[in-house]
């Protein structure tokens, strides 16, 4: 969803240009990864079509993918660690790393952001095939174009504590996890085709920061049971955010935001309490399509948490690098829930009133190699639950850990594992079982993955996934799952 997790700009002459001063000059990387990063987006967006026309291998070409893909995983951390410093920073000697694509743009992004005007823009697709196993054997690509802009009143205007933000998007491609049959998606940017404003709100502050209240169009799932550490894997529920909570509670999601108000308390910097409403539109995509008319439907989402920071930096994320002097480790705690007083059909169909899930997570530094910075161990778990007489997977258990910076030359790259389990209720199971279908249980999900900075502003992440009872069927042969997702910052 999301991420989360989700037409390519085409100025590369200028990247052309420049490879030829490239070679004359081979200290220069920098002409180099802007002509190869503009070919190899342009390559991912005419392969992307084309895999998102395949529906299933030929099998001349079905052990082709799935034998890239893994050398892909295994030959990435040797790529990593074996990769020229000057590579990694793909910058002038002596100047500060290129943090994006097309860089500072003469000197522009730089005097917006000191009147308070940032924008980010990047583009980032998933290649992803079950060489065997599931429904289907498929080979699928998801692509996104996303572009955000938040102003900050302080220093524009100077109106203390006030600030907006918007955000759209253009995604397109298949969806690998319905062609697998599986609960918890391996990709967490898929879902609908769509050019759409996801997103915008006014923002004001008060006392002292402690007191926030926004208003606008947003998306649920980016506040209200999403994953601290998500940028680091692909499968959804660990990506992005418990993959049931739209199915279970119409919960809003990226890209599909919904009207909405939220109101933030934090008396002190380690703990904070904050309730929404959101509208719960049941069809998001056909209510609004394009994200602008704010459109208020169905029932209401009343949305609470209450967390709780464990040596907090100052921006209040979990995961900072630390102080200079010590080690320390930081951490989140949230306890949270969602009720919606609409109307829910039972396995059967029967309507019945009202229906809630709760949820909880913990994200915790464990290990930190050397004092300030954030080179070790972070690991994160969570579990939601909604009553399963409405929601069919009303259970859903995540568990994953990351190291930052495996190794000491890329500071950058990070390793991530993770396990999801998805449960479907008891109710639905044996309704199911009634009417002559499989007996349903549990689904468990693996992923291992390797994020691979190749320059500040260009990712590659190959990732392995291994689904076991996909759908929660037993009667489905395991499905394993290879692919990789690129990442290019404008």
């Amino acid at each position: 969803m999301c991420c989360t997790k989700h037409g390519a700009p085409a100025p590369f002459g200028g990247a052309r240009a420049s490879l030829g001063a490239t070679l004359r000059h081979k200290t220069d990387f920098r002409g180099f990864n802007v002509h190869f990063i503009g070919t190899t987006i342009r390559f991912l967006w005419a392969h992307s079509t084309f895999l998102r026309s395949c529906v299933e291998f030929r099998p001349r070409v079905r052990r082709v993918p799935a034998i890239l893909f893994l050398t892909l995983i295994l030959l990435a951390p040797a790529w990593a660690q074996n990769a020229p410093a000057q590579e990694q920073s793909a910058s002038l000697p002596g100047l500060p790393p290129r943090q994006h694509l097309f860089g500072d743009w003469g000197g522009e992004r730089t005097a917006l952001a000191e009147k308070g005007i940032t924008f980010d823009f990047f583009y980032i697709t998933d290649l992803e095939a079950n060489p065997t196993g599931g429904l289907h054997q498929a080979q699928t690509g998801w692509e996104r174009l996303r572009g955000t802009v938040d102003i900050n009143f302080d220093r524009l205007i100077q109106w203390q504590g006030l600030s907006f933000h918007a955000t759209g998007l253009w995604q397109s491609g298949a969806n690998l996890g319905a062609k697998i049959g599986t609960l918890a998606n391996p990709s967490d940017l898929v879902s609908a085709h769509t050019t759409r404003l996801d997103s915008f709100w006014v923002q004001q502050l008060f006392l002292n920061n402690k007191l926030r209240i926004r208003v606008g169009q947003m998306a649920g799932l980016d506040f209200y049971g999403n994953q601290d550490y998500g940028g680091s894997w692909l499968i959804e529920p660990m990506g992005y955010a418990f993959g049931n909570l739209f199915s279970s509670i119409f919960e809003s999601f990226n890209p599909a935001g919904t009207p909405g108000a939220e109101v933030r308390f934090a008396p002190k910097r380690s703990f904070y309490v904050k309730s929404a409403v959101m509208s719960g539109n049941r069809d998001p995509y056909h209510q609004d399509p394009s994200g602008t008319n704010f459109e208020i439907r169905n029932s209401p989402n009343f949305l609470f948490e209450a967390g709780y920071l464990l040596h907090p930096p100052d921006d209040g994320a979990a995961g900072s690098a630390g102080s200079a002097a010590t080690k320390t480790y930081p951490g989140s705690y949230k306890f949270g829930g969602i009720y919606n007083g609409g109307k829910f059909p039972g396995p059967a169909g029967r309507m019945s009133s009202g229906n809630y899930l709760i949820y909880g997570m913990a994200s915790q530094a464990l290990f930190r190699k050397e004092v300030g910075s954030n080179r070790g161990l972070d690991a994160t778990v969570g579990f939601d639950y909604s009553q399963g007489d409405v929601s069919r997977e009303n259970f859903q258990l995540t568990v994953g850990g990351r190291f930052n910076a495996p190794f000491a030359g890329r500071k950058n790259d990070r390793m991530g594992f993770a396990l999801v389990y998805s449960k479907i209720s008891d109710s639905f199971s044996n309704f199911g079982a009634l009417l002559g279908g499989p007996p349903l249980g549990s689904e468990k999900a693996v992923e291992l993955n390797y994020s691979l900075q190749v320059t500040p502003y260009w990712l590659v992440q190959p990732v392995f996934q291994y689904y076991v009872d996909v759908g929660a069927n037993a009667a489905l042969p395991n499905a394993p799952v290879f692919g990789f997702r690129t990442k290019v910052n404008f």
